[in-house]
């Protein structure tokens, strides 16, 4: 069964949007998201990936199994902007914002290698990549279908949005009326899962933009599939085109798109 995460509140006629088989809780914990935008130099890559999948994914599992992340991904820019200013991502999954900076590292560095120097293993780390940015998102609401906080896929499309200037109905239109589009989606095999975050850090001025989606995908193929008025009719079959085009207008008024990229998955931890 599919089910959709809520974690903001939803009044309860735009819940009826969702089709039949969707399943809608609340969740006592609020999750969140850590991604570090990063920058590899070419003649880097072979150490960095080194660095990442080799030292670094047993601390990640021992981060998991020390319940201090949920999850932890690895991507690359698949498609992005030109001269784009980092080409890893790295995305930790947490449901508790006191362990988000690097809570218990050290000693967990230690347990899993207890013959390394520490000072000598965080040079090695440093020296083989460039930390661009760092960000905190808050997860909105998730759809998918296994029992993961967080979706996975192959490949992910995300979508930087800026609702500063719109309708303010952002929320209400991805979560509420897209979200039974991405229900079907999902029930069809073109989706793994769908996700929307609030950019929690930084704030003000600075950003570009102030939420994002991201569309799992399993196969690059289902990336060309479109979610139009044809998934829309099934998701929403109260409604005719008239009333479904005008909550496409409206998702349009809601806000604006900043860009999208596409991003494949190197390695992951915690999803199994």
């Amino acid at each position: 069964m599919n089910r959709i995460i809520s974690l903001i509140f939803i009044p309860s006629a735009l819940l009826m949007l969702f089709s039949a088989s969707l399943f809608a809780q609340s969740s006592d914990k609020t999750l969140y998201l850590k991604i570090d935008y990063l920058k590899v130099q070419p003649q880097q890559i072979t150490e960095y990936i080194h660095v990442k999948q080799e030292l670094w994914n047993p601390i990640h599992q021992a981060r998991v199994d020390n319940d201090i992340i949920l999850g932890w991904n690895f991507y690359s820019v698949f498609v992005g902007e030109p001269d784009a200013p980092y080409n890893y991502i790295t995305v930790n999954v947490f449901d508790d914002f006191n362990k988000i900076d690097y809570y218990g590292l050290n000693e967990l560095i230690s347990q899993v290698y207890p013959d390394k120097d520490l000072d000598e293993f965080y040079e090695q780390t440093r020296s083989s990549h460039e930390v661009v940015r760092t960000e905190i998102w808050q997860v909105d609401g998730v759809i998918h279908d296994d029992d993961t906080a967080i979706p996975n896929g192959n490949y992910i499309t995300k979508n930087f949005f800026d609702a500063r200037g719109g309708t303010g109905e952002h929320a209400a239109m991805e979560l509420d009326f897209w979200g039974g589009i991405h229900e079907v989606r999902v029930d069809q095999d073109i989706l793994n899962g769908w996700a929307m975050y609030t950019l929690y850090y930084p704030e003000g001025d600075v950003r570009h933009y102030t939420y994002s989606t991201i569309d799992y995908y399993e196969k690059l193929e289902h990336l060309t599939i479109g979610a139009g008025m044809e998934l829309a009719r099934i998701a929403h079959p109260e409604m005719d085109d008239e009333e479904l085009s005008d909550y496409f207008n409206r998702t349009g008024a809601s806000r604006s798109l900043f860009k999208t990229e596409i991003w494949k998955l190197k390695d992951s931890v915690g999803y199994d």
